[in-house]
């Protein structure tokens, strides 16, 4: 396998399919909800390439995202000024972020009266649209004082490592399973969820139009 992927340009797709719908799951279960914990999501999305044989690491630094509000205006949400946020640099130059599609849950820094609506897809991919901003600023460094942080990341690391078998991608036949969330893979393949919620996003912008980017 790890022979296989040294010849890819990017991750591969059952690969890819894997490690994003066990780490979402396993930290999802685990945290009761990523959408806060994007350092923890983006070291288990590290711990779970590297048993693929897939290097990469975890950056940090100012990031920026269309998000869809409930009166269907669009605006910047993220991290930037003061905030930075975490995400993923894989070999191949991928930006991996599977953080962004439930970033909608967060209120925006800019506009926190605003709930949104949509955010966009999970990021997958070298080619990043013009619908996100990465500014990165640096490689992160885990650092965990809280005993419960140690812990639930202890946790987190053992499961993905025990459902990161090579055993789980060999399987003929088996079509790779994507996380029921819709996710941007290499080549710019969209792949929507069962909400369509991509399509009501995709709508709303280009109704609307994108606003100048804070970053």
């Amino acid at each position: 396998m790890e022979a296989e992927i040294n010849t890819h340009t990017h991750t591969p797709l059952p690969v890819l399919a894997h490690v994003s719908r066990i780490v979402t799951r396993v930290v999802d279960r685990i945290t009761g909800d990523r959408v806060d914990f994007p350092l923890l999501v983006s070291a288990a999305c590290v711990h779970a390439l590297k048993q693929f044989g897939v290097e990469s690491r975890v950056m940090y630094g100012q990031v920026a995202w269309i998000e869809v509000m409930e009166d269907h205006s669009v605006i910047w949400a993220g991290c930037w000024g003061d905030n930075f946020h975490f995400w993923v640099a894989t070999q191949y130059g991928e930006v991996v972020d599977l953080n962004t599609s439930v970033a909608y849950k967060k209120r925006a820094h800019s506009a926190p009266q605003l709930k949104a609506l949509y955010s966009p897809p999970i990021l997958w991919s070298v080619d990043v649209p013009h619908f996100y901003r990465y500014v990165p600023e640096g490689i992160a460094e885990l650092e965990l004082t809280d005993p419960k942080d140690q812990k639930r990341y202890a946790l987190v690391l053992a499961e993905v490592q025990e459902k990161s078998s090579q055993a789980l991608l060999n399987n003929p036949g088996k079509e790779a399973e994507f996380p029921n969330e819709a996710i941007l893979c290499p080549g710019r393949r969209l792949l929507d969820d069962s909400r369509n919620t991509f399509r009501h996003f995709d709508r709303a912008l280009s109704i609307q139009g994108i606003p100048k980017s804070p970053i």
